[in-house]
């Protein structure tokens, strides 16, 4: 596997991709499948993690040999995960799994993903990523044959290039590949020359020679553009996804105006990926403990609030810099009122900020009020409360910030706070999340793991994993403003079970604490895809 994160490595993780390189090898092995992971050491992670050199690699880049570092982690012993309570800390690493780390000068320094702006996207992280592609394609010269080459996300989508077209990576023409797709709308385009940092500065040699840039090229745009995610849904053996729905939204164009994000301009290829039987959805997984608390929520409304009210109030203190966390004097205050111990009903949100994950909350409907104003009133009415934890875009940001200060029943902590979202998990009673698109989506399997009902927009994984009615509620629309009054009818529907029916209440509770969406079935749909049972042949 290449990848860019992986969880079973101290300060590999940024999103989902970590949660499935860490898990998937593991429930591979029983299968018959031993896994060599490998990813960039970002210049720090061989150092943070028990690590021998095992050898030196040459590889072509920007027209010349360059010299990298392959190290083997020897002890991957992951730090307590973020979906996980602290009480069922992370295994150590698995028998059948190898843990690789690529070091090269070139990529390295955190973060992990830079933020390029919309004029020069994904310049710094194409250029870093295509050297990885070559050099981690070098190395597999030494693995021995025949393995599979399974590839995530667009950072990987140059292996098919080079595989097709380098003479240095005839090695890798063979090799039955499968692509998976995390989130289609990260597509990684850039010029293929003129327009630096392009391909040809990464690849010049391949310019020497005529009649394949038409086809490898993304027409959508008036200059030679290559977009690494196009060309693995081409070229793959496979192409896999990481929900079933998913692999059919992925399929539709996006019309954002109604808040529909489908193939992202990729949908035709996708739609031809599918017609040839080579794109199918595989829902990710999540860990459970061996015995599953039975405890129900509504026994002991009330009993987790001193302990999360603490949380909050230590970490909050604790920041590095706490002049800089938004309403710190504020929060205490709130906290302490709201998590009172008389089991007032707690709506939650754990979250990164963006338009995938909050566009709808500030949308409006038909009444003229956004659907967070109409939620908040709400939830004030009902005596409830409501607390959201995150951080990302400005202008998000910014208006949660402006709700916190008008309604004494929100509190907003805005940053991430592990230990306050563990504690939110497990004492908060409906998980809120309104997201635009969601490709798989995992802190909805995290709350409903400890007992906690979810309320999710019915797509992607979201509409995979969520029964309305049954363990949780949803809502859809066919336009931006059915959605926003859909959304908000959800959240009344919520509040009115939890008053008017406290034995549906709790046998949602329990339904959704059953609900299981383990790696193991999974985890054999890979191994099929791997061994190609039934699947298309090899392409290229």
């Amino acid at each position: 596997m290449l990848a860019t994160e992986n969880d079973a490595l101290k300060g590999a993780k940024v999103g989902g991709i970590a949660d499935v390189i860490r898990d998937l090898p593991g429930e591979l092995a029983p299968l018959g499948w031993n896994t060599t992971v490998i990813i960039p050491s970002y210049g720090v992670l061989h150092t943070r993690n028990p690590s021998e050199k095992i050898a030196d690699v040459t590889f072509p880049f920007r027209g010349r040999e360059e010299f990298c570092e392959i190290w083997r982690v020897t002890d991957p012993r992951p730090a307590p995960r973020g979906d996980l309570r602290p009480d069922r800390a992370a295994p150590p690493g698995r028998p059948g799994t190898e843990h690789l780390l690529l070091h090269h000068p070139s990529i390295g320094g955190e973060p992990i993903y830079y933020h390029d702006p919309p004029g020069n996207a994904f310049a710094r992280d194409s250029t870093k990523f295509a050297l990885f592609c070559s050099a981690a394609g070098q190395y597999l010269r030494t693995e021995e044959e025949p393995y599979v080459l399974h590839l995530h996300d667009w950072h990987t989508g140059y292996v098919f290039l080079l595989a097709e077209l380098h003479p240095a990576f005839v090695h890798l023409r063979h090799v039955r590949k499968i692509f998976t797709i995390h989130n289609v709308g990260y597509q990684g385009t850039r010029p293929m020359r003129k327009f630096p940092p392009s391909l040809e500065d990464w690849f010049p040699e391949l310019f020497h020679k005529k009649g394949w840039i038409r086809a490898w090229e993304d027409t959508r745009y008036e200059v030679p553009t290559f977009t690494p995610m196009l060309a693995a849904i081409r070229h793959a053996s496979m192409v896999t996804t990481v929900s079933p729905t998913y692999a059919k939204e992925i399929t539709t164009a996006s019309d954002r105006e109604n808040a529909v994000y489908g193939g992202e301009g990729l949908e035709v290829a996708l739609r031809a990926a599918h017609d040839e039987g080579r794109l199918v959805g595989i829902l990710n997984g999540v860990e459970y403990p061996a015995e599953p608390g039975t405890a129900s929520r509504a026994a002991d409304a009330g009993s987790g609030d001193e302990a999360l009210a603490t949380t909050i109030i230590a970490e909050i203190s604790g920041a590095p810099d706490r002049t800089r966390v938004p309403f710190a004097d504020e929060i205490p205050r709130r906290v302490r009122s709201m998590l009172d111990g008389t089991g007032r009903f707690v709506l939650s949100s754990v979250t990164r900020i963006s338009e995938q994950k909050v566009r709808l909350m500030f949308e409006r409907g038909r009444d003229g009020r956004t659907a967070l104003e109409r939620i908040l009133s709400l939830v004030t009415e009902r005596g409830a409360g409501y607390i959201f934890i995150g951080s990302g875009a400005d202008e998000y940001e910014k208006a949660l910030g402006e709700a916190f200060r008008k309604y004494e029943s929100f509190i907003f902590l805005n940053g991430f706070y592990r230990e306050s979202a563990r504690g939110l998990f497990t004492r908060g009673d409906l998980f809120v999340m309104p997201n635009s698109y969601e490709p798989c989506g995992i802190t909805q399997m995290q709350a409903m793991r400890e007992g906690q009902p979810c309320l999710v927009h019915a797509v992607g994984g979201l509409k995979d994993t969520v029964i309305d009615g049954g363990d949780g509620f949803t809502f859809g629309g066919s336009t931006l403003v059915e959605k926003v009054d859909n959304f908000v009818g959800a959240v009344r529907r919520a509040l009115d079970l939890r008053r008017d029916d406290p034995q549906g209440w709790k046998e949602m509770v329990e339904a959704a604490r059953k609900a299981r969406f383990g790696w193991g079935e999974s985890a054999k749909k890979y191994a099929k895809i791997y061994a190609g049972e039934g699947k298309p042949a090899r392409r290229g």
